[in-house]
Order: structure tokens, then C-alpha cells, then sequence
């Protein structure tokens, strides 16, 4: 006859995961970025605490799930097993806190956004009060960031995205248009004269800003149509604030954001140059992973999104 199961098998560490379900949803973090110190940053904790949750899971389960070095950590067999389900219990909790507030017809649960570094700082920070004192159900993730991050492997409810195009299968939202400007400072020009036409760039020490991608091939408007301009110079930044600070220098040519440089240029500190050429093929939009009926606090968060984006150009 077969022993009776002990007390501390498979049910009651299934009972312990249920009661802990902070160290559930840290451990998923940690398999999804392959970072304690990245899920301490993006959760606002420590990388101890991070630790802690993992090893409480691994104590109560009685089986090593991460294995660490001083380069990486990887995820062993039971941890990937573990995951799968830990991903698929979490999301049917989202999905049902956020029914029955769509039920209610409030906006309430977690929600997850990302948007791009300095649009976020700029656009997006400063409104955000409003809109956790008008939502005061919602639990915001934001995550601004340089890199532009996978929707589905981070379980995004919303990306901002400046682009000319969303790819296919996800649901976007123009929120306004993305303008740009050519400029530079009123001594730089002095001294190396003023581009004419979007060939005489070729010719000016121009400043790159990187974002996901080096854009050291700008592009131009003429006749309706875009076309791109190689361009070089002596300054690529993965910042635009850096490429403004070199611009107001005197340095160099710029193209950036309308929204970074509008100051400059109303103040004369910055003046535009081929205004007719500057580039309008780019637009920020919100993005989402799923077809479907907008939840409350999707709907109400793309909504203050467009709040946001109304002086934006």
C-alpha cells in the first residue's frame, strides 16, 4: 500500500504559494527580466527584499528555482514550471479585479504602462496626480524608458509610442502628431551660414540624438513626399536635452522634438532653419497588446493620455 502524502507535499505548498502571492508575482518578475536588481528597480524595492521572496517560494516548495552567478541567473526546470503557472494564476487575477470594477463601471486594478524617457518626464509625469487622485482604484506600473519594451513579454496594458506605423495585431491610438524642427544657435549660423536645402546639412555638423535606433539618417518633407538625408557631426547622444544643451552652444545643427526646443526658439536662443522641409511623419500614439472592449482603467488611462498630449507637437 502507498504511504499517505505528508503534509508538506505538493498541496500544502500549493496552499503556502496562495497565501503569498507578493512573492508569486516578484518571482514571475524575476524569470521575465533575468534581473533581481531590474525587478527590485522597476518595483520599487530592494534587491534584497527581491531575494528574500525567492527564497521564501524555494522554502515552501522545497525545490532550487533560480540559480545565480556573479554574471546572470538561470531559471531551473521546476522554476519554468513554476512560472507557467504562477503567470497564468496572476493574469486571471487582473482580469478578474478588472471585470468587476467594468461591472461597478469604475476604472480599478493594476495597470501597467510604458512610454518613452523624456516624453514621459515631460508630457506624462507632471499630469500624473490628476490622474491617481481622479482614479484612486488604480494601481499605475509606469515604466519610462529608453528602450522600446516587448508589450506581450512584459504584460503591458499601454505603450506611448512615437512612430510612423504600429505593427499589425496590436490595437493603436493616435493621440496627436509628433512635430519636429531643424534648428540651431543664432552664433552657429553666423559663422557657418544657414542650410538652404536639406542637401547643404550634408555639409553642417549635425547633432544625433539615439533613441531606440541611431537616427543618423534624418528625414525630410518635400512635395508631400519623406525622404532621409545622411548626416554626421561630432556629438550622438541617446538624449535630446544633451543635444540641446550642445545646440544652444552653438555647436552644431539639431533635428529635434518641437516640445524640447519650443523655449529656445521663442526666446531666439534656437532658430529654425528649413522650416518647409521639417519632418511631420511621425505621431505618439497608445498602444495596446489586445483586440476587444476597452477595460475602465484602460479607457480612462488612454483619455488622460490624450489630456496630456493636446499641447504636444
Amino acid at each position: 500500500m502507498d504511504e499517505p502524502r505528508s503534509a508538506q507535499g505538493p498541496q500544502a505548498a500549493g496552499g503556502g504559494l496562495l497565501k503569498d502571492l507578493t512573492s508569486v508575482r516578484v518571482f514571475a518578475r524575476v524569470v521575465e527580466l533575468e534581473s533581481f536588481s531590474e525587478v527590485a528597480r522597476r518595483m520599487g524595492i530592494s534587491p534584497a527584499t527581491v531575494s528574500k521572496h525567492v527564497a521564501s517560494l524555494e522554502a515552501t516548495l522545497r525545490a532550487r528555482l533560480i540559480n545565480r552567478t556573479t554574471r546572470r541567473l538561470y531559471v531551473t526546470d521546476a522554476g519554468h514550471r513554476l512560472y507557467e503557472h504562477c503567470i497564468r494564476v496572476l493574469n486571471e487575477l487582473d482580469q478578474a479585479e478588472s471585470e468587476l470594477a467594468e461591472i461597478r463601471g469604475e476604472p480599478a486594478g493594476p495597470l501597467r504602462v510604458t512610454a518613452p524617457l523624456l516624453f514621459g518626464l515631460a508630457k506624462i509625469s507632471p499630469h500624473l496626480p490628476r490622474f491617481l487622485q481622479r482614479y484612486p482604484k488604480v494601481t499605475l506600473d509606469l515604466d519610462l524608458s529608453v528602450e522600446k519594451l516587448d508589450l506581450l513579454q512584459e504584460r503591458l496594458d499601454v505603450a506611448v509610442r512615437i512612430a510612423e506605423t504600429i505593427d499589425p495585431g496590436f490595437v493603436a491610438f493616435k493621440l496627436a502628431m509628433y512635430k519636429r524642427v531643424f534648428c540651431a544657435s543664432p552664433a552657429y549660423l553666423a559663422e557657418r551660414g544657414t542650410p538652404m536645402a536639406p542637401e547643404d546639412l550634408i555639409h553642417h555638423n549635425c547633432l544625433i540624438s539615439r533613441g531606440a535606433t541611431l537616427n543618423a539618417s534624418w528625414p525630410i518633407q518635400r512635395n508631400g513626399a519623406v525622404s532621409n538625408v545622411r548626416v554626421s557631426g561630432s556629438l550622438i547622444a541617446n538624449n535630446g536635452h544633451v543635444v540641446r544643451d550642445a545646440a544652444l552652444a552653438g555647436v552644431g545643427v539639431t533635428m529635434s522634438a518641437y516640445w524640447i526646443v519650443a523655449d529656445d526658439l521663442a526666446s531666439g536662443r534656437l532658430v529654425e532653419v528649413l522650416p518647409d522641409h521639417a519632418p511631420t511623419n511621425r505621431a505618439v500614439y497608445a498602444v495596446l497588446p489586445r483586440q476587444g472592449a476597452l477595460m475602465p482603467k484602460i479607457r480612462a488611462f488612454v483619455d488622460f493620455l490624450r489630456e496630456c498630449c493636446t499641447e504636444t507637437h
